[in-house]
């Protein structure tokens, strides 16, 4: 049965090599190799040598927002008139395909996402300083070798708002990858975390006169001593050899951090010469989170495994099994969970994960059944589009990176929607999110070190996160009052049940189009709405949202609360509001509300449980708030 499209076009008599068959469902596009294929690359990733054009709209109105095949899936904006912006958000890759691609025209939204072959299929793009002329879809250009019977599928899902798209989308995932994910219990989801990484104060840094080491172990005693509890501590890729060393110096800003690859995963002798193990324990023996990266083509595992795929950049065992070894280590130093990141460079840096289907699946689930072997769970960063999507079948992945490195981008706003997009893409693969550490002090002085001005943003972004909330001041640098909203009185992290991200009225906006941004996460009927002025203009901006029902809507920074099913606000720029949308209970002249606890970002805490401390804020109609 074909299904009727309204967005999507029909697709007509698509040029495809023999050996390839198209079949076109309507909810969904099938590509399948009715023949072995054999040395059919372009060359170039994005010229697809199988492909179908998509008849896409193109009306004055249309906007289109797909996923970049670059780290953290970069979203990016396009119009019939208007170009993606393929600059890339550092010095990596920034290739012109997508996936997904959601497309916003007339009254309707349309969602085009993967259902198999996560690494293999791509959309591409012709456009000009003009604007975006045609999209293709497709196997990219670096695929050489298909067995027969490979099976390609793209979902086609339309519907009244972007939101419906992406829900069937994640019920289709779901019903295909039934697994239960591992973690929901690890200290990393449920207690605050310590980070080393870029962003963080002690990223390749030390304190005047101390080590790194020492560094660590003193702002962690220093968190003790104020009653900050720390579940777990993130060494980041300072503690190992790269192909370019990079210096570790006294508090300020290394030099340019080039993206050469590790040489060997061990503990760098300048750095940390007692070892991993013996800084756990300086540490009390605190869960590590452990990072990860490519394997740079200088190193000496080369030379140990000859028959891997080695290139002049990265090297990549053609063994998966060969990753274990790294996780043993991990498991001995007294980590619980590896933080694989760079994984761009894993990709785009070996061309034979790219050459056959499968391959980077493969590497990804073998890693997930190593770390299961071992207790072990696993969180992604600087993820394509193909590392997400893999997501929804592995069960040790306890969190992904959504967005570029915090304090990263001139403009914090640029991350703070990145953030936002990303996670509706993460919250259909059903995975909880990682918005990066953060500052928890505002007072920056005379060090960017000591402070972030956008400090509170972070925070209730972070908090809104469903999961890993990181920090990474320095010493003498937290701030308590930050601290007390994102955790309860037992030191559980307080967050909501679902990941924040954009509502459908603003997801498809642009920076400049003068609009307050809204996001939203939930717990149970709860809502928590947040109000974000980040248009690039330095004016004030007004901003007014319907919210389709009568709720008592609480103001949590001004402490006050009225019933009504509408918002309104007006803010500074990269100034913000956030409202607790609570259901009503009871007859007209009678009725009440549960607000929980106004201390906490997430007053409700994951639908009431008992994240939520006993001071609890309530609503009585004729009475107003009351506490219970």
């Amino acid at each position: 049965m074909t299904h009727a499209r309204t967005i999507l076009g029909s697709i007509d008599g698509p040029e495809l090599p023999e050996g390839v068959a198209f079949e076109d469902h309507g909810d969904r596009l099938v590509l399948t190799a009715t023949t072995g294929l054999a040395g059919i690359a372009s060359g170039r990733f994005v010229e697809p040598t199988v492909a179908v054009g998509l008849s896409v709209p193109s009306r004055d109105d249309t906007v289109y927002l797909g996923h970049g095949w670059t780290q953290f899936a970069m979203p990016m904006r396009a119009t019939p008139t208007q170009p993606f912006d393929l600059t890339p958000a550092s010095n990596l890759f920034s290739p012109a395909a997508v996936l997904p691609l959601a497309i916003r025209s007339g009254d309707g939204c349309a969602l085009l996402a993967p259902l198999d072959a996560w690494h293999e299929q791509i959309i591409t793009f012709d456009q000009d300083e003009r604007g975006v002329h045609a999209f293709r879809w497709g196997w990219h250009g670096d695929l050489d070798t298909v067995p027969a019977g490979t099976v390609t599928t793209l979902g086609v899902y339309e519907g009244d708002t972007i939101h419906d798209c992406y829900a069937r989308w994640a019920d289709d995932l779901r019903a295909a990858h039934p697994i239960e994910r591992y973690g929901a219990d690890d200290p990393i989801l449920t207690t605050l975390s310590y980070w080393t990484d870029n962003g963080a104060a002690y990223w390749y840094r030390t304190e005047t006169g101390r080590t790194l080491p020492e560094s660590l172990t003193d702002k962690l005693h220093e968190l003790d001593g104020l009653g900050v509890p720390i579940g777990a501590v993130e060494l980041d890729s300072w503690f190992y050899p790269h192909e370019t060393l990079r210096p570790v110096a006294e508090i300020g800003y290394p030099e340019e951090v080039p993206p050469t690859g590790m040489t060997r995963w061990e503990p760098r002798d300048d750095v940390v010469p007692e070892g991993i193990a013996e800084l756990h324990g300086r540490l009390d023996a605190r869960p590590l989170i452990l990072h990860s990266r490519h394997i740079d083509a200088a190193s000496p595992y080369v030379a140990e495994d000859p028959d891997g795929w080695w290139t002049d950049r990265t090297a990549h065992p053609k063994d998966p099994e060969w990753f274990g070894r790294w996780l043993d280590d991990a498991k001995a130093w007294g980590a619980t969970c590896m933080e694989q990141d760079w994984m761009l460079l894993f990709w785009f840096g070996c061309r034979a994960l790219r050459a056959a289907p499968g391959r980077a699946t493969d590497w990804q689930r073998t890693l997930d059944r190593l770390a299961a072997e071992r207790d072990l769970s696993l969180i992604f960063c600087m993820a394509t589009p193909g590392d997400y999507f893999t997501v929804a079948e592995l069960e040790r992945v306890i969190a992904v990176r959504t967005s570029d490195d915090y304090r990263f981008a001139d403009d914090p706003g640029r991350l703070w929607r990145w953030y936002l997009l990303n996670n509706l893409l993460a919250r259909s693969l059903g995975v909880p999110v990682f918005k990066d550490c953060f500052f928890t002090g505002s007072d920056a002085g005379d060090d960017p070190l000591d402070g972030d001005p956008h400090a509170e943003v972070e925070a209730v972004l972070s908090a809104f996160s469903a999961g890993i909330v990181g920090i990474g001041d320095r010493i003498g640098r937290t701030d308590l009052a930050v601290i007390d909203r994102l955790i309860d009185e037992h030191g559980r992290v307080v967050t909501s049940e679902t990941p924040m991200v954009l509502r459908p009225e603003s997801f498809f906006d642009a920076a400049t189009d003068g609009r307050l941004t809204w996001a939203e996460a939930w717990d149970g009927e709860h809502r928590y709405v947040l109000a974000l002025h980040l248009d690039n203009t330095e004016a004030p901006l007004a901003g007014h949202l319907e919210l389709g029902e009568d709720v008592l809507v609480y103001g949590w920074r001004s402490g006050t609360a009225a019933v009504g099913d509408q918002i309104s606000t007006l803010l500074e720029p990269r100034d913000w509001a956030l409202f607790v949308c609570c259901p009503l209970q009871g007859d007209p002249g009678g009725r009440t509300a549960v607000v929980g606890d106004p201390q906490r970002y997430a007053t409700r805490g994951g639908s009431g449980s008992d994240a939520v401390a006993s001071d609890r804020l309530r609503w009585v109609e004729g009475q107003g708030l009351l506490p219970t």
